[in-house]
């Protein structure tokens, strides 16, 4: 994949810890930085995905009840996403 360079400030702190990340796993510090603000992409798009289909359910009449996500939640990181329980119209 071709790159092309990004320039940004960072706090001290964090470039040491950056750099302490980078030579424990034996990499560049840009290879960390740039695996770190890919996996912040990623999770914001997802996260923007699953905001557009609950509109777009929302405007169905279908939704979720707070006591099925709140289980959901409170449950194993791989259960599934809870399915609509509350239908309107």
């Amino acid at each position: 994949m071709p790159t092309i360079p990004f320039t940004t400030r960072l706090d001290t702190t964090l470039k040491a810890k950056l750099e302490v990340i980078a030579q424990y796993e034996d990499r560049s510090t840009s290879y960390v930085a740039n695996r770190a603000i890919q996996n912040f992409v990623e999770e914001r798009e997802a996260t923007r995905e699953l905001i557009e289909i609950g509109l777009q359910l929302v405007e169905k009449g279908v939704s979720i009840s707070e006591s099925a996500i709140d289980s959901w939640l409170n449950s194993p990181e791989d259960t599934p996403f809870p399915e609509p329980d509350i239908f309107y119209k």
